[in-house]
């Protein structure tokens, strides 16, 4: 509404108070014996008035104001007077508040003096009186915009509204009012008010075990009738009603043996029971409506049945093209074309080509079993069936499983939140390798819990969690790795290293002009060289309480499905974040550590004041030391980019958070920035004393750009777009120089947020290539899709961005997850808690071959001024 203006009306001066004028009260609805009425109060719009100038009223103030008369924010009856003059007397009183579309319209029981102004004044019009920002007058706290009162008066400001009809029927003692939008729209909040009656009526009549087609058409009926009515007493009415038709429909299906056939729904005994609740609608009303609808289903159940027409004849004409079963015989041929009993309305048409595939795949074999009879070779003897296998098993069983969890049932955008609202193709290929792997190895205890749930049992033992929970805690896990999206992947089996193979270019052979070769010339070679590195597993483990829910597990229990789905949700959430911090790590690491430069003994004594604590080092970002382990965590080989810090002539070790480090003092380091401090074990920050020795030495990546977000002078659009010449010269040098091709990058929502800043994100600068998503953030920079990480503690933080081309880094599953054997659980007096305990491991191999990590680069976001010591 803009700043607040002091408005000095009638009854003493109040800041951001404002009177508008509202809907017409219609006195030839005003029976003699009535002293209630619904009113328009005000609607929605954008008004000028010489009092106030301009002014706008939102649908958000009009919920304010029905909010705080409900709270009664005003500490009195909401009154309405004559021409703003309350004291002349009050022409009546606001029972209720409500919004109908968008107007904001009220109850209002009139005074004798308010009848008088209606019927002999011509006060017909009423007039809003409500302030801005009220504030109270004892705590003086703000409560936004609140009806203070209205008027009754001959002369409107706000035009063309639609006037009020006061019907002089009541219900049960209460003026029911229906405009004519009304009857065509509901508003808002009843239509909220019928989808949950409509949830309810739904509940009900599935008590009755009636047939889903049955329900649907009831639902159908009530829905039509439903929105006609004006009030959510009448729909609740009219609800019983339906209730009360569904039961008798159900005795009458009992009484008959039958539960699930079709029926023929005749509703006409409720046009009665509509007509009564004084709706305004006839009984012919109801009639046309209920036609309407029946003539809607018929059309529905027409265009369903012309669609798997359409899906049948798709299936028959795939079959009959197939060349290879032209030998078949007839009979065979119709033995093939059966499946398309199969067939339903709602199958796409790939679904229907995979089943007519299959079909032309058995009619291959059986094609070449007949001409080898022919020929003299005899088959198995005895009669030939087609069984299903342990797989099919164990898919039947994976869909009963999704089904009780709610899995089957979540939306794509739901399921798939983190990966963009779609399952992406990395992460299917690698989920179903992975899950070949858990089958093959879990393959006995799958088909017992198959065949266990298959008779309605609890399918596991009290020492052990369920094979197919562990399953589907891996299979969601890898739908949900977002990284997935930016390396390689694959499944090794499980051993205690690995040599991952990969290509790479030689960027001193033959080049771009090196292929024109004449006769007798020497071919240059084109420098593609193959090799192998070493590999060793990273270990993913992970304790657990099983909650008893979990341990329904006896022979004669149930699975409490709730308690299980939300354990498993919990345990696909953890396993995911680790795998993602591993991966993007790996991914700044890689590239940081390619063109690495050493740095020995820099003095950092030389920035000691017995002041400062945090010292800058004079290159960043600083390599982070790489150290790999074998299974037993003995560490192999040397540290490559170590990290020596020295300070008193005594070397100190990285703290590490736990705070459990032997006493002394330890370096935080800030890999990012380049900044140093000295804590103890408890992590207090130390102050090194002048004139005493303090060291370190280091790498420091140079496959990066600066960028100082410092601004100056330069305005904030035009400095950010600096950012993003910069973004396009790390791309220049992974394409032109190292000979990849980048096709992504990353970096937190943060600093998303900032580079939004650039001007050349916005309308009239925009750039091909350079371009914010649907959603607002980033979408595109020089044509590189950009991806926003969300896993906790990631290296990169809010200082760096990754630049790369996807797929170099290696990502291989060589153990999936799976937990052991259950424990009973014992608390620190060694007393058994009623509980058991579990843990899960899973092995993986992540790795970015040496000569692969020039694929990436990266930026580094820094303000020079912060950046010192301090």
């Amino acid at each position: 509404m803009g700043r607040m203006q002091v408005y000095r009306l009638s009854d003493g001066p109040r800041q951001g108070i404002k009177r508008f004028l509202g809907d017409r009260v219609d006195a030839r609805h005003l029976a003699e014996d009535r002293k209630t009425a619904v009113v328009t109060i005000t609607r929605t719009g954008r008004f000028y008035d010489p009092r106030y100038g301009e002014f706008e009223i939102s649908r958000d103030m009009l919920l304010s104001m029905v909010s705080n008369f409900e709270a009664n924010v005003y500490g009195q009856q909401i009154a309405l007077d004559v021409a703003h003059r309350p004291q002349e007397g009050a022409a009546g009183f606001f029972k209720r508040l409500f919004l109908d579309g968008n107007k904001l319209r009220g109850e209002v029981e009139f005074t004798e003096y308010g009848l008088e102004a209606v019927q002999k004044r011509g006060c017909i019009y009423l007039s809003a009186e409500f302030a801005d920002n009220y504030r109270d007058n004892e705590q003086r706290k703000e409560h936004g915009p609140t009806l203070l009162g209205a008027a009754l008066t001959p002369r409107p400001v706000i035009k063309r509204l639609d006037p009020v009809q006061l019907s002089e029927e009541t219900l049960d003692g209460v003026p029911t009012y229906l405009s004519d939008r009304i009857k065509t729209l509901l508003s808002e909040d009843l239509t909220m008010n019928l989808k949950e009656l409509m949830e309810q009526l739904r509940k009900k009549l599935g008590e009755f075990n009636l047939a889903e087609m049955v329900v649907a058409q009831l639902l159908s009926a009530y829905e039509a009738v439903a929105t006609k009515l004006a009030s959510e007493d009448l729909q609740r009415t009219l609800m019983t009603e339906f209730v009360t038709q569904g039961e008798v429909i159900a005795k009458t299906l009992a009484d008959a043996g039958n539960r699930g056939g079709e029926i023929k729904l005749d509703l006409s005994g409720l046009t009665s029971a509509v007509k009564n609740l004084n709706t305004g609608l006839s009984a012919e009303d109801v009639r046309k409506l209920m036609a309407e609808e029946r003539d809607a289903e018929a059309k529905r159940t027409k265009q369903l049945a012309d669609q798997r027409d359409a899906n049948v004849k798709l299936f028959s004409d795939t079959i009959e093209a197939a060349e290879g079963l032209k030998s078949l015989s007839e009979d065979q041929r119709k033995k093939l074309l059966g499946a398309a009993d199969l067939i339903t309305a709602d199958m796409t048409a790939e679904q229907i080509k995979k089943l007519a595939e299959h079909q032309i795949s058995l009619g291959n074999d059986l094609a070449v079993g007949t001409q080898l009879a022919q020929m003299g070779y005899r088959g198995p003897a005895g009669s030939v069936h087609i069984t299903l296998d342990d797989s099919n098993k164990i898919k039947s069983l994976q869909e009963t499983i999704d089904r009780r969890l709610g899995i089957l049932d979540q939306a794509d955008s739901r399921r798939y939140a983190r990966t963009g609202g779609a399952l992406q193709p990395e992460n299917k290929i690698l989920a179903e390798k992975v899950l070949a792997m858990f089958d093959r190895d879990n393959a006995a205890q799958l088909h017992a819990e198959s065949k266990m749930l298959a008779g309605g049992d609890g399918i596991v033992s009290d020492v052990a969690v369920p094979a197919t929970f562990e399953r589907t805690v891996l299979r969601e896990a890898l739908y949900s790795i977002v990284g997935l999206q930016f390396v390689d992947v694959d499944t090794l089996p499980f051993a205690s290293s690995h040599l991952i193979p990969y290509s790479y270019r030689d960027t001193t052979a033959a080049g771009r002009n090196s292929t024109r070769k004449y006769e007798g010339q020497a071919i240059a070679r084109a420098g593609v060289i193959q090799t192998s590195e070493t590999a060793y597993p990273i270990p993913q483990k992970l304790a657990f309480e099983v909650s008893d829910e979990l341990r329904y597990l006896t022979t004669d229990g149930q699975l409490n499905w709730e308690a299980l789905a939300e354990n498993q949700r919990n345990a696909t959430r953890i396993i995911t974040e680790d795998t993602e911090q591993l991966i993007f790590n790996e991914v700044l690491n890689a590239a940081d550590e390619y063109g690495a430069v050493a740095v020995s003994n820099e003095n950092l004594e030389l920035q000691a004041d017995d002041s400062d604590t945090v010292f800058v080092l004079a290159h960043f970002p600083v390599v982070r030391p790489r150290k790999v382990y074998d299974l037993q965590g003995n560490q192999v080989g040397n540290t490559a980019n170590p990290i020596t810090v020295t300070y008193n002539a005594v070397a100190l070790s990285e703290y590490d958070g736990t705070g459990t480090q032997a006493a002394g003092n330890y370096y935080v380091l800030d890999y990012n920035l380049g900044e140093i401090y000295l804590v103890d074990e408890s992590g207090a920050v130390q102050t090194p004393a002048n004139a005493t020795a303090y060291t370190i030495s280091y790498s420091y990546a140079t496959n990066v750009a600066l960028f100082d977000t410092d601004e100056g002078s330069t305005e904030t659009a035009v400095h950010w777009d600096g950012f993003l010449y910069r973004f396009g010269l790390r791309k220049a040098v992974i394409e032109d120089d190292r000979y990849h091709m980048p096709n992504m990058s990353l970096m937190s929502g943060t600093v998303q947020n900032q580079i939004e800043q650039a001007r050349k994100f916005a309308a009239n600068f925009r750039v091909p290539g350079t371009e914010l998503s649907a959603n607002g953030n980033v979408g595109r920079i020089k044509d590189l899709a950009t991806f926003k990480t969300s896993a906790p503690g990631l290296h990169m933080g809010d200082q760096r961005v990754i630049l790369g081309e996807r797929g170099v880094t290696r990502y291989r599953m060589s153990k999936p997850w799976a937990m052991g054997e259950l424990e009973n659980q014992k608390d620190s007096n060694g007393r058994f808690t009623g509980k058991k305990e579990a843990y899960g491991d899973q092995f993986i191999f992540l790795h970015t071959p040496t000569q692969l990590k020039r694929a990436y680069t990266s930026m580094v976001l820094y303000s020079a001024t912060a950046r010192v010591a301090r």
